[in-house]
C-alpha cells in the first residue's frame, strides 16, 4: 500500500505564487527598459532574484522560479522575440549558462540556509542540553547538601534520645510521667531511624548482605520492635510452616516488613488481626501483610510510597517516610513492593523478593 501523499503547506503554495508574481513583474519593467538596457540586463535581474528569493524559500519555489525566469528571457527578452528559438549561437550559449546558474544557484542557496537553520537548531539544543544539564547539577547538588544535612541532624539527635533512655531506666516505673515519656521517646527514636534510613536509601549506599535463615526469624525481627503496638494487633501468620531457608539480608527485608506492620497498627481499629501469609514459589518469597482497617483512600494508591507523604486523616506524629523506605529497602535487594486494597475490606501490601533456597 503506498503511502499517503502529504498535501503541500500554505505557506509554499504561497511562495509559488510570489515567485510568479515577483518575476511578472520584472518582466515587465525589463521590458520597458529594453531600449536602453539590451537584454543582457533582464538576465542579471532575474538571477539576482532569484537569489534573494533562495535565501528565503523553500527549494521547490525558487527552482520553479529558475527555470521560469529562463524560459521568459527566452521567449521575451532574446531575439527572435515571442519564440523559443535563438538563432545567434552566442545567444544559446548565453541561455544554456542561464539556465544552469540558475537552477545552481538556487540550490546551493537554499542548501545554505537549510544549514544554517540546521546549525542554529544544533546550538539550540546543545544549550538546552548544558541548561538541563546545569539543573540536574544543581538539583544534585541540593539533594547531597539536604542529605547531609538530615543525616547530620538525625546523628546529633541519637545523643540526646540515648540520654533520655538512660534517665527512664533511672526513674523507675513509679513515676507517673515515665510513660508518656518514654512513649515519645520511642516515637522520636523511630522518627530519627526513618530520617537515617532515608538518607542510606536515595544515598545508594545500602548493600544488601544475604545469609541463610529462616522467614520465621524475619518475622519476629520485624515485630520486636513494635510489640507495644502489635499487643492490639494480633498477628496471625500463616505459610512459613516447613518453609526452607533463604539467602537474603534478614535485618533490610525485616526493617521493610516492621514498617508496613507499623503502617498497619496506626491505620486499623484497636484489637484487630494483621494478617501475614507468606509463600514461595519459582525462587521467590511473597510476604502480604493484610489489616482490617478502612483501607487506602481512593486516588492514594499512586503516592503511597512517595518520600512524605501521609493520606488524609492520618493520625498525627508520622512523617510519612516509613513506606518510601520499605520500598528503597525492597528494591536495594532486587525486589519490589506493592499495595491495595482488599477486596474484603482493609490495605493488603505484598512484599516480594528473589531468593535462594536451601533445604535446612
Amino acid at each position: 500500500m503506498k503511502p499517503a501523499r502529504q498535501p503541500v503547506p500554505v505557506h509554499v503554495v504561497g511562495q509559488f505564487s510570489w515567485g510568479l508574481t515577483i518575476l511578472f513583474v520584472l518582466a515587465s519593467a525589463c521590458w520597458v527598459l529594453l531600449p536602453y538596457t539590451g537584454y543582457l540586463f533582464s538576465a542579471l535581474v532575474f538571477l539576482m532574484a532569484i537569489v534573494l528569493a533562495g535565501t528565503r524559500w523553500n527549494r521547490g519555489p525558487v527552482l520553479a522560479m529558475a527555470v521560469v525566469s529562463a524560459l521568459v528571457w527566452n521567449f521575451i527578452f532574446i531575439p527572435p522575440q515571442f519564440t523559443l528559438h535563438i538563432e545567434k549561437p552566442q545567444d544559446i550559449i548565453m541561455f544554456a549558462m542561464f539556465f544552469v546558474v540558475a537552477l545552481s544557484m538556487g540550490h546551493l542557496i537554499t542548501r545554505l540556509r537549510e544549514r544554517e537553520a540546521a546549525l542554529e537548531q544544533h546550538h539550540a539544543e546543545r544549550e538546552q542540553l548544558l541548561e538541563a544539564k546545569h539543573r540536574a547539577e544543581l538539583v544534585a547538588e541540593s539533594e547531597r547538601l539536604h542529605r547531609t544535612l538530615l543525616d547530620s541532624v538525625s546523628h546529633e539527635l541519637k545523643t540526646p534520645i540515648a540520654i533520655i533512655r538512660t534517665a527512664l531506666d533511672g526513674l523507675g516505673q513509679g513515676n507517673p510521667y515515665a510513660a508518656e515519656i518514654e512513649t515519645a521517646n520511642r516515637r522520636l527514636q523511630r522518627i530519627v531511624e526513618n530520617f537515617l534510613e532515608m538518607t542510606r536509601v536515595e544515598s545508594e549506599a545500602l548493600k544488601p548482605r544475604p545469609d541463610w535463615c529462616e522467614v520465621i526469624d524475619v518475622l519476629e525481627q520485624a515485630g520486636k520492635p513494635l510489640e507495644r503496638e502489635l499487643a492490639a494487633h494480633p498477628l496471625n501468620v500463616s505459610g512459613i510452616a516447613d518453609m526452607p531457608l533463604v539467602m537474603l539480608d534478614s535485618r533490610l527485608l525485616a526493617q521493610a516488613l516492621g514498617n508496613v506492620l507499623h503502617n498497619a497498627t496506626l491505620h486499623a481499629p484497636a484489637n484487630t488481626q494483621v494478617e501475614i501469609t507468606a509463600t514461595l514459589a519459582n525462587g521467590e518469597l511473597e510476604l502480604r501483610v493484610r489489616d482490617h482497617g478502612p483501607g487506602f483512600p481512593l486516588g492514594s494508591e499512586d503516592h503511597l510510597f512517595d518520600k512524605f507523604y501521609r493520606a488524609p486523616d492520618s493520625p498525627a506524629g508520622g512523617t510519612g517516610l516509613g513506606l518510601a523506605i520499605s520500598r528503597g529497602l525492597m528494591r536495594a535487594m532486587k525486589g519490589d513492593i506493592e499495595a491495595r486494597n482488599h477486596a474484603e475490606g482493609g490495605a493488603e501490601f505484598t512484599l516480594r523478593l528473589p531468593v535462594k533456597t536451601r533445604t535446612a
